[in-house]
């Protein structure tokens, strides 16, 4: 996939989806599942026209988005910062600078509640009153609902925030997960006989609240069961640096300097300060034999 800023976007015969895209989430793999597809029977360039509109702390980071977006098959991912300048845009000049000469439009697709422009002025209804001018069709897809309720980005982030993971992994449809490079430790789980891979997450990621999770993690394109606890080692330490430690099960192995990701499956307990080392060896077996049999 070609991840490109937008002022250096310069593309013709594309199928466009426009959003902020936190998230990723099913709602916005329809529009995704709908470029691929008219790519595909039209030989067009399956392009999504990302805003990053960076206030608060990202579901997935950008690194995050670019290798979810390269698993789908996209063939481009155009990122506009919301920039004063891009903020103060009119309606009518986004569809002739960006969608009709940056990236040459010939299908935009967007959900029905799409606004853009300045004051969010512009709708699904003024893209469809230029399509002809510019050359290109409109596609506005319904939001997604599951259980009677809209599927959004606010949505998964309180899911993640509360820990409710499962939730969280069945809105997005995919597992919620951390990526990241594997770093050097206490190795204080080597002496318990529960050696983990400490990660160091993007400093904009969204965690979930401390605690240990059931996860999974990917090594060299093997799938393991594992045991994650976010938190600050209250047991062992004083600090409240936040740390994310992995124990892989049934994995031999140095994973010092490699990237690793770590797929968020359930939360099993919330952190906890142990009277000593030992009583914490004890809840780790007890998390082990929990992870073991799901």
């Amino acid at each position: 996939m070609n991840n490109l800023p937008y002022q250096e976007a310069q593309l013709h015969n594309t199928a466009v989806a426009l959003g902020k895209f936190q998230g990723l989430h099913r709602g916005h793999l329809l529009l995704v599942d709908k470029i691929l597809e008219l790519a595909k029977n039209e030989g067009l360039t399956s392009t999504l026209f990302t805003i990053n509109i960076n206030n608060s702390k990202m579901i997935n980071t950008r690194l995050d988005r670019e290798d979810i977006l390269r698993e789908l098959g996209v063939d481009v991912q155009v990122e506009c910062d919301f920039s004063p300048e891009f903020a103060s845009m009119r309606p009518y000049d986004f569809i002739k600078q960006v969608l009709y000469e940056k990236l040459g439009a010939k299908y935009v697709v967007v959900g029905t509640d799409f606004c853009f422009g300045y004051k969010r002025m512009g709708n699904v209804d003024t893209l469809l009153d230029y399509q002809e001018k510019f050359g290109y069709k409109v596609i506005a897809i319904d939001k997604l609902s599951l259980d009677g309720h809209i599927v959004s980005s606010s949505a998964i982030r309180e899911f993640i925030q509360s820990g409710n993971i499962k939730q969280a992994n069945l809105y997005m449809g995919r597992n919620y997960f951390i990526k990241g490079t594997v770093v050097e430790g206490k190795q204080l789980g080597r002496t318990l006989d529960f050696p983990t891979i400490n990660q160091l997450p993007h400093e904009d990621k969204l965690l979930p609240p401390y605690g240990a999770y059931e996860t999974r993690t990917i090594v060299d394109g093997r799938i393991y069961k594992s045991i994650t606890n976010i938190g600050n080692n209250p047991t062992v330490s004083d600090k409240n640096n936040i740390t994310i430690e992995t124990h892989i099960i049934d994995y031999q192995g140095d994973l010092y300097g490699k990237i690793v990701k770590v797929e968020f499956i359930n939360y099993i307990r919330e952190q906890k300060r142990f009277h000593n080392v030992e009583e914490l060896r004890e809840q780790l077996i007890l998390d082990k034999k929990y992870v073991g049999h799901q």
